[in-house]
């Protein structure tokens, strides 16, 4: 399945092998099925949640390095979606990132085959962000812009749409925000990266292509 250019059709080459070895030499057996919860096999969503959820930084062999590509693209999105939701950038997005947050973010290089084992010409980089924040003010929000889905203890929210006119109405907090730049809501699905003004402001001036994103509403 392929969304266009910012989530191409992908497929990882080598990481379940690793992963896979690992799991097994690793743990013990008692060790094994506690991860799998008795179901045997490698427990797989325990290695790719730590794409996207705050579990920390990935090892070696927990980092896809290799993905064919279902099809060829002229250009692909300065930030890109890979196979289990992998964030991978561009090397001028990579250095932008870097050079405003320093040290925060875990990056690696990958390598993109297209069709016919032919390369992507554009050097990426996994990346998985490492902040994680609690900036949405559900109650701030315009009406009808926002739902709170908690159960119990588990809290959730959710937006009502992604456009222009949804994201104007969804409110988050300045202060929480603070000094980061790119960051992954605790309590919000979607959507899955957050951006401060800056860092937008640096995207807009370096003519980056990018997934479609649009301003919210500072309290």
């Amino acid at each position: 399945m392929t969304y266009g250019a910012h989530f191409p059709g992908s497929r990882s080459v080598g990481y379940r092998e690793a992963v896979e070895a690992y799991f097994y030499t690793a743990f013990t057996e008692d060790e094994q099925n506690e991860l799998n919860s008795g179901m045997g096999g490698v427990a797989w969503t325990k290695f790719a949640d730590k794409f996207t959820k705050d579990l920390g930084w990935l090892a070696d062999h927990e980092r896809p390095k290799r993905f064919r590509l279902q099809k060829t693209y002229k250009e692909l999105c300065s930030l890109i979606f890979l196979e289990n939701r992998l964030a991978a950038v561009d090397i001028r997005l990579k250095e932008i990132i870097e050079e405003l947050e320093p040290g925060a973010h875990q990056f690696w290089p990958i390598e993109l085959i297209q069709p016919r084992d032919k390369p992507y010409p554009v050097p990426y980089f996994g990346m998985v962000v490492h902040s994680h924040l609690n900036c949405f003010r559900l109650k701030e929000c315009d009406p009808g812009h926002a739902e709170d889905e908690s159960v119990g203890d588990y809290i959730l929210y959710s937006i009502s749409g992604k456009s222009r006119a949804d994201l104007k109405g969804v409110a988050m907090s300045r202060a929480a925000i603070g000094s980061h730049h790119i960051w992954r809501e605790r309590y919000l699905h979607s959507p899955w990266f957050f951006l401060s003004d800056t860092l937008a402001a640096r995207i807009h001036d370096a003519g980056l292509k990018m997934p479609k994103h649009y301003p919210m509403k500072h309290v």
